[in-house]
């Protein structure tokens, strides 16, 4: 079976979860619902579950000790993350990554610029989310609620408005340049609503923070 037979089981759902190799990934497995694809070393986590071969398992199989339902060539020239966001189909239009923030820098910001190019390619609103610490929303009207500490980057130049309760609107539709600071460090208290032009990252770093 490949990833698109798997996908297809799930014509009438609309949110998709993958899950990474960095620890600790999702806390409990177990509660993680179909359609789940662990990618590559995040296959370690399914054992984790004890449920089987559940969900499907996809990767290079440089990462995982344990045995994928596909594999990729590993000699490529894209990252398993890539590909599994190109096999998507449009209807999935919540797309929820657990473990893929907080490993190599590297591999952390290409992370990042993938997902910036799946939504900017993305036909309707779609929205993904990191984790608890960080949301990718494609163009179109968003409201979201968060209390603390947010930042609003983009990754190429896009359009944004920003209104409700922080501490920083913007209260005209704004050209932001790529990862320029106009959006760091705001302060969120209820209910905001976000128009933007093109794919915008909120980042939530009191998430991040150690209790």
């Amino acid at each position: 079976m490949s990833l698109d037979d798997y996908l297809r089981r799930f014509g009438d759902h609309r949110r998709v979860t993958l899950v990474g190799p960095v620890p600790p990934g999702p806390a409990d497995p177990r509660a993680v619902e179909e359609p789940v694809i662990w990618v590559d070393g995040g296959t370690d986590h399914r054992r984790r579950a004890g449920r089987g071969k559940w969900g499907f398992a996809v990767g290079d199989g440089d990462s995982s000790r344990e045995t994928l339902d596909q594999y990729l060539a590993v000699d490529k020239d894209y990252s398993d993350l890539a590909y599994i966001l190109g096999r998507l189909p449009g209807r999935f239009v919540e797309v929820v990554l657990l473990g893929f923030l907080g490993a190599r820098r590297d591999h952390e910001l290409f992370n990042l610029g993938e997902v910036h190019h799946f939504l900017a390619a993305a036909k309707t609103p779609t929205q993904v989310r990191f984790d608890d610490s960080l949301a990718v929303y494609s163009a179109g009207e968003w409201t979201f609620e968060t209390h603390g500490t947010f930042s609003l980057a983009v990754f190429a130049a896009t359009t944004v408005k920003l209104a409700g309760a922080c501490q920083f609107p913007i209260p005209t539709p704004t050209e932001i340049a790529p990862l320029k600071s106009l959006g760091l460090s705001n302060r969120g208290f209820g209910e905001i609503t976000l128009a933007t032009g093109g794919p915008a990252f909120i980042f939530k770093p009191q998430y991040n923070q150690a209790p």
